[in-house]
């Protein structure tokens, strides 16, 4: 075994022991991390240079193109709120059973965290006591939602966690709608918010690109 093939191993191990504890990941954006790692690291053909990296991983992943442009849209950064986590029906009190009044809601919003960004959602039935406890809320709501920052990403920037590559125009080429978020592209540059576990950084493999295509590695 060449010291290249010795070196290309042993990071790629590396790369394969860290995808596999990071828990935020999901299982595309893990075939294309460890697709990418492979061919560029462990590949019998790495060092041809008529193959490119992109095109091979393709192959290697026996994916076609779109497939592969959702791939990156799935992973680009951004947050997305899980209003599965939200409380059902109304949440003001009732003060003699401790409980709160989860009838149906005619009303609701949204009341975003000063530090995060991030928003919970609030919801008041029709009730004249509970929408009067409600209106405070909104009241606190509307100031807390203008002086919010933008929200902390949840959701993708884990390809750039472990390889370089112009991500921003990728990103919006797989998903036009996207922006960049302020925070960065790489997960590991966000801010950690209370109760989540942080992202690691890990040493990142070069992908050089032209017209759209990765044609190099180093």
């Amino acid at each position: 075994m060449s010291p290249d093939d010795h070196d290309g191993m042993l990071r790629y191990d590396q790369l394969a022991a860290r995808v596999y504890t990071e828990g935020r990941m999901p299982s595309g954006t893990r075939d294309l991390v460890l697709g990418l790692g492979w061919v560029t690291l462990r590949d019998p053909r790495r060092h041809d240079p008529t193959v490119g990296v992109w095109g091979r991983t393709r192959e290697v992943l026996n994916a076609d193109n779109k497939r592969m442009w959702q791939l990156l849209k799935d992973d680009s950064p951004r947050y997305e709120h899980d209003w599965h986590a939200d409380p059902r029906g109304c949440q003001a009190p009732m003060v003699r059973s401790n409980r709160l009044c989860e009838r149906s809601t005619v009303d609701s919003f949204t009341e975003a965290d000063t530090t995060t960004g991030r928003f919970r959602l609030w919801g008041f039935c029709s009730r004249p006591r509970c929408q009067a406890y409600g209106k405070g809320i909104y009241e606190r709501a509307q100031r807390s939602n203008a002086a919010a920052p933008e929200a902390i990403p949840n959701m993708g920037g884990l390809l750039p966690l472990f390889f370089e590559w112009n991500w921003e125009a990728k990103y919006t080429k797989a998903d036009p709608t996207w922006t960049v978020p302020s925070y960065g592209m790489s997960a590991d540059e966000w801010p950690t918010v209370a109760g989540e576990e942080p992202v690691h950084a890990f040493p990142k493999l070069r992908l050089i690109a032209s017209d759209g295509e990765i044609v190099a590695r180093n």
